[in-house]
């Protein structure tokens, strides 16, 4: 008797918990794809935008284009700020290394 053995996923990337959890991302995502592959954008590109907007669908349960320019900006902005200071931190490390 040959037993089959089933692997699960223990998470969920961001982008795939977008696409179970906000109608439409699904699309979105894919309509992205193809606008950065038509423009000759890297891949890296695209993964990037793609987690940022699925941050971002995830944040307000709701694709960007339903969510108004003030609550993105804030998102962004907070976002962004936390980023850039996280990096701040881990150059000056790097550089303390060296």
């Amino acid at each position: 008797m040959e037993t089959t053995v089933k692997l699960r996923k223990k998470s969920f990337t961001v982008v795939e918990q977008a696409i179970h959890q906000v109608r439409g991302f699904r699309n979105l995502y894919q309509e992205l794809d193809d606008k950065v592959r038509l423009s000759g954008q890297s891949s890296c590109t695209f993964q990037s935008y793609g987690r940022k907007l699925a941050q971002l669908s995830l944040h307000f349960g709701k694709l960007p284009q339903h969510i108004g320019e003030m609550s993105g900006r804030q998102f962004f902005s907070r976002h962004f700020l936390k980023s850039a200071k996280t990096f701040r931190a881990q150059k000056l490390t790097h550089e303390r290394n060296f």
